[in-house]
C-alpha cells in the first residue's frame, strides 16, 4: 500500500482509495476528520470524489463567527421570556434546558439543527413518554421562537411527533373514598381540614387555593374568586391568566368561618396579610407540607393507589362531569379547552351552584333515616340539603 502524491488520498489496491477530509462541523464549528474508502479508476477521479465529499460537509460559505449556537440563543431567549413566564413555568424551562436540552444540543448552531437531530435527541431521553413529551414541548417552543427571530428557513421540530402516552388514569378518588378521606381529615387533621376541603369542593389548584385572601371569599354572593396563584412564595396570575369564580358551598362556608375564628383567636401569623391559609410563620404554604397529613388520611381510608394533592382537582372535575355539562365544568375548573365554545357561552351562576350541590350529594352519600355516622362535610352539609329542599318546595 503506497501513499499518493495527492493530499488526503491513499491508494489501497487497484480501483480502491482511502480519502481523508478535514472540515469545520457546521453544527458545532469544531474541527472534524473523516476517512472513507471509495472506488475510483484513477487518482484524479478519487481526488474529484474527495472534493465532492468535502463540499457536502462544509457550511456552504457561512462563517461560524456570525452564527448563534443553541446555548447562546437559549440564554438570550430566557432573559426575554422571564418577564412573561409564571415562576413555576420559568423554573421548569430552566431545568429542562440545563439538564436535558443544552448538554446534547447546546453546541449546535441553531440554523444547522435538523429534524433528524431532534429525533435522535428525543429518542435518547431516558424517561417515561409524558416526561419526554414535556421536554420536547420546551425545545419546540425554543426553536419556533428562534425561527421567527432569526429568520430560519424551517422549524426543526415541525415534523417531530410526541411519543404515544398511556391514557391518564388514577390520581382520583371515588366518591366514597373522598368521603372517607375528608372524614379522617375532619376528625384527626383539623388544622389541615379547611384547606383540603376547599381544594376538594372547588377543584382549584393548590397554588390558587394557597394564595386565597379573605377578600376573595364573598359569602353574600356565595362565591370564591380565584384571582391569583403562588409557587414557592412567588405570587402571579392563575395558570390561564384569567380570574374566575367558583360557587361557595354551604358546608365549605361553615368550615371557613370556623377556620377564620380560630385564626383570629390565636392571632395566627399571616392574618394581617389577609391569607386564608397561612403557614405557621405567616408565609405562603408549600405543597410538600401537605404530604404527611394527606398520607395519613389515605392510609386510614384504605386508599393504596397513588393519590396526590392535585388529585382533589381531578376528583372534583370528574364528579362535576357526571352531573353537569362540559361548559359549566370547565368554567369552574378553569380549563382552556374548547375556548371558542366558552367564548360564546355564558354560564349563569345558578347553573354552577346547581352542579355543585349535585356533586356534593355524590360525596355525602345516600341519605339514610336515623343515620348514625356523621358526614365529613359536617352539619352544614345536612343543612345545605334541607335548605335546598326548602327552596325547591317554594
Amino acid at each position: 500500500m503506497s501513499k499518493s502524491r495527492y493530499p488526503g488520498i491513499e491508494r489501497l489496491s487497484s480501483g480502491r482509495y482511502r480519502v481523508r477530509v478535514t472540515w469545520n462541523d457546521p453544527k458545532t464549528g469544531k474541527r472534524k476528520d473523516q476517512k472513507k474508502v471509495i472506488a475510483a479508476t484513477s487518482m484524479a477521479e478519487a481526488s474529484s470524489q474527495r472534493e465532492l465529499l468535502r463540499t457536502r460537509l462544509l457550511t456552504g460559505g457561512t462563517t461560524p463567527e456570525h452564527r448563534l449556537r443553541l446555548g447562546e440563543y437559549a440564554s438570550s431567549w430566557m432573559r426575554g421570556k422571564i418577564p412573561t413566564l409564571k415562576p413555576s413555568t420559568r423554573d421548569k424551562y430552566a431545568v429542562v434546558l440545563d439538564h436535558h436540552i443544552l448538554p446534547a444540543l447546546g453546541d449546535y448552531y441553531v440554523d444547522a439543527i435538523t429534524p433528524q437531530d431532534v429525533l435522535r435527541w428525543r429518542d435518547a431521553q431516558h424517561a417515561k413518554p409524558s416526561t419526554v413529551n414535556s421536554r420536547l414541548r420546551v425545545l419546540r417552543t425554543l426553536l419556533r421562537d428562534a425561527q421567527a427571530q432569526l429568520g430560519l428557513p424551517r422549524d426543526p421540530c415541525a415534523r417531530v411527533r410526541t411519543l404515544p402516552e398511556e391514557p391518564t388514569v388514577g390520581n382520583r378518588l371515588k366518591p366514597e373514598q373522598l368521603r372517607q378521606v375528608l372524614g379522617h381529615l375532619q376528625e384527626h387533621e383539623r388544622q389541615w381540614y379547611p384547606l383540603f376541603l376547599t381544594m376538594a369542593l372547588t377543584g382549584a389548584r393548590f397554588g390558587e387555593v394557597s394564595a386565597l385572601q379573605w377578600s376573595d371569599i364573598d359569602e353574600d354572593a356565595g362565591v370564591i374568586w380565584i384571582r391569583r396563584a403562588q409557587s414557592q412564595g412567588r405570587v402571579g396570575t392563575t395558570k390561564t391568566g384569567k380570574v374566575r369564580d367558583v360557587p361557595l358551598p354551604l358546608p365549605l362556608m361553615a368550615v371557613l368561618k370556623q377556620h377564620r375564628q380560630r385564626l383570629v383567636r390565636d392571632q395566627a401569623p399571616g392574618l394581617s396579610e389577609g391569607l386564608v391559609f397561612p403557614s405557621r410563620v405567616g408565609t405562603y404554604l408549600r405543597n410538600s407540607s401537605l404530604r404527611k397529613p394527606l398520607g395519613r388520611a389515605l392510609e386510614a381510608a384504605g386508599v393504596s393507589e397513588r393519590f396526590t394533592v392535585h388529585g382533589f382537582r381531578r376528583t372534583w372535575n370528574n364528579l362535576l362531569r357526571q352531573v353537569a355539562s362540559g361548559a359549566i365544568t370547565r368554567s369552574m375548573i378553569g380549563h382552556e379547552t374548547e375556548e371558542m365554545f366558552l367564548h360564546y357561552s355564558h354560564i349563569e351562576r345558578d347553573e354552577k351552584q346547581s352542579a355543585v350541590e349535585r356533586a356534593l350529594a355524590l360525596v355525602d352519600g345516600p341519605k339514610v333515616e336515623h343515620r348514625v355516622e356523621g358526614s365529613p362535610l359536617g352539619d352544614a352539609g345536612r343543612n345545605a340539603d334541607s335548605s335546598e329542599t326548602t327552596r325547591n318546595d317554594k
